[in-house]
């Protein structure tokens, strides 16, 4: 008769167990980064142009609204980046990764750069 230990058996069967359900991860949230950075720039960029120009003119009185859709496109290019920190921690699409978290930072710098433009 020919003995088995069957903890050297479970401890196989746990091993080709975690071999074949490595998962292939998806790249959605790399990509869900992006159009967040993509729509949140372009709404921030747009109501920070709008609104600052109706700020300067006399005529207006509706400036109010053009603030709180930059801070909308504000909130959304920040859960870009979040998305973005959280797909480069994963090494999951380390590129689209990084090219959302550039595409998030890029509509913060060129804001930075028209205020300091119109300021001056």
């Amino acid at each position: 008769m020919s003995s088995t230990d069957p903890l050297a058996a479970s401890d196989q069967a746990v091993e080709d167990a975690g071999k074949s359900t490595k998962k292939k991860r998806s790249p959605l949230l790399s990509l869900l980064a992006i159009a967040l950075a993509i729509v949140g720039g372009f709404l921030s960029g747009w109501s920070f142009l709008t609104g600052l120009s109706y700020l300067l003119d006399p005529k207006t009185t509706h400036s109010s609204l053009y603030i709180a859709l930059f801070f909308v496109g504000l909130g959304i290019v920040i859960v870009g980046i979040v998305f973005a920190l959280v797909g480069i921690i994963r090494r999951a699409h380390l590129t689209l990764s990084l090219i959302a978290l550039v595409l998030s930072m890029l509509p913060s710098f060129v804001v930075l750069v028209i205020a300091a433009l119109l300021f001056l």
